[in-house]
């Protein structure tokens, strides 16, 4: 399960991941048949569907297609937040595909139908290394337009940094910042014997869950990951993505959580819109967009806003 992002995401990992705004289930997908006419869905019955395991050396990661690739269009490629399988792209990927696009997506090392990786701990230099094998092995219309959830932002800035030329365009939902742990660590009040359970959870997540890779199925130092994408973003010649068109879709800001420090909210806040800043900023071609009437989770709470973004970026029009 991945932890919601910002604040008290150590309650999300606790339970579920809860979000302001109509999502209530996290990272999870909405149910099927949840949204969209009779018309809509017997379309998107009708369009191919493809899943194979891709050997990457040894070991193989699942990957789930829709649609057929389209001459001279870009293959779209679904980059998961921490915990959900490729199954919760499913009715935004089939609905996309039926306007004749293809769309891709895959299970991580460890988690849904991929084997588990050899190592104990994992970083993002890792994860990017699996996409990278994955793009070779597999049969897939490049460069690729990345389309990353959450803490997928990770392995895609990744990506970029190590094979721009593999990638054609990207559109980060609500992503997962690296700088914003940091912040929270930096604003969290000293541990103190009588502290809320908010305070106490939310310290746990910063100090444990973020530290220890034993706590998710990909076995990912979620704080080290953290450290090298910052210094990705630091240490590049110019914006990281270049003249790539780049799309961020943002959810409404995070309500506060009775039982947190007002100033930790506000510092978590600031860090969450500074990062979000940073992503568009590190495109020459870059978007910000704030979505409304949206939780964390806006692939499934408003997937027209996000396939829009992904049509923005095919044609190159990010404003």
């Amino acid at each position: 399960m991945e932890p919601r992002f910002g604040l008290a995401v150590s309650l999300a990992v606790a339970t579920a991941l809860v979000s302001g705004g109509c999502t209530t289930g996290g990272d999870q997908a909405s149910p099927a048949g949840a949204r969209g006419d009779s018309a809509a869905s017997d379309a998107a019955d009708e369009i191919a569907r493809s899943s194979e395991r891709i050997d990457i050396g040894g070991r193989a990661l699942h990957l789930q297609c829709w649609g057929e690739q389209v001459a001279g269009e870009p293959t779209v490629l679904l980059v998961t937040g921490q915990g959900p399988t490729t199954s919760s792209w499913e009715l935004m990927a089939s609905e996309f595909a039926t306007d004749g696009h293809h769309l891709c997506a895959y299970d991580r090392a460890g988690v849904g139908g991929s084997d588990p990786a050899p190592e104990a701990s994992r970083t993002t230099k890792d994860q990017v290394t699996d996409l990278v094998a994955l793009l070779d092995a597999a049969d897939l219309q490049e460069p690729v337009i990345l389309t990353a959830h959450s803490l997928g932002s990770l392995p895609a800035v990744g990506l970029v940094a190590r094979a721009p030329e593999r990638v054609a365009g990207v559109v980060l939902i609500d992503p997962w910042s690296p700088r914003v742990s940091v912040a929270q660590r930096a604003a969290l009040p000293p541990e103190k014997p009588d502290e809320s359970p908010e305070v106490a959870e939310e310290r746990r997540f910063l100090t444990d869950f973020l530290f220890d890779p034993a706590q998710n199925p990909e076995h990912l130092l979620v704080a080290a990951s953290d450290e090298e994408v910052a210094g990705l973003l630091d240490n590049e010649p110019g914006p990281i993505f270049g003249e790539l068109p780049v799309v961020v879709l943002r959810a409404p800001p995070l309500p506060y959580l009775p039982g947190l420090p007002r100033d930790y909210h506000e510092a978590t806040l600031a860090a969450i819109t500074a990062g979000h800043q940073e992503f568009a900023g590190e495109s020459t071609r870059g978007a910000l967009i704030q979505v409304e009437d949206t939780g964390h989770n806006i692939q499934d709470d408003r997937p027209e806003v996000v396939m829009d973004a992904i049509r923005d970026v095919m044609a190159g029009d990010t404003g």
